[in-house]
């Protein structure tokens, strides 16, 4: 599947591509209100800004710690 980086939104199977992650771990993440969501019906949407959020958390964890093995959420 090709990612529009343009999007407003994703889901979240489109989310933990994005951000390579298990589907157990975006869900948990989500329930546990560790990622901004919302949702329109039955459909959960996340932000496109919480992408960016999570690659400069990962950057930053990056430069500031040499081999841990910290994860994003």
């Amino acid at each position: 599947m090709e990612m529009n980086n343009n999007k407003p939104f994703y889901t979240p199977e489109e989310f933990r591509k994005l951000l390579r992650c298990s589907r157990s771990l975006c869900y948990e993440a989500l329930r546990e209100k560790k990622i901004h969501s919302f949702k329109l019906g039955k459909k959960i949407f996340i932000p496109a800004s919480e992408v960016d959020r999570l690659r400069q958390v990962a950057d930053d964890n990056a430069s500031s710690m040499d081999n841990d093995n910290s994860i994003l959420f």
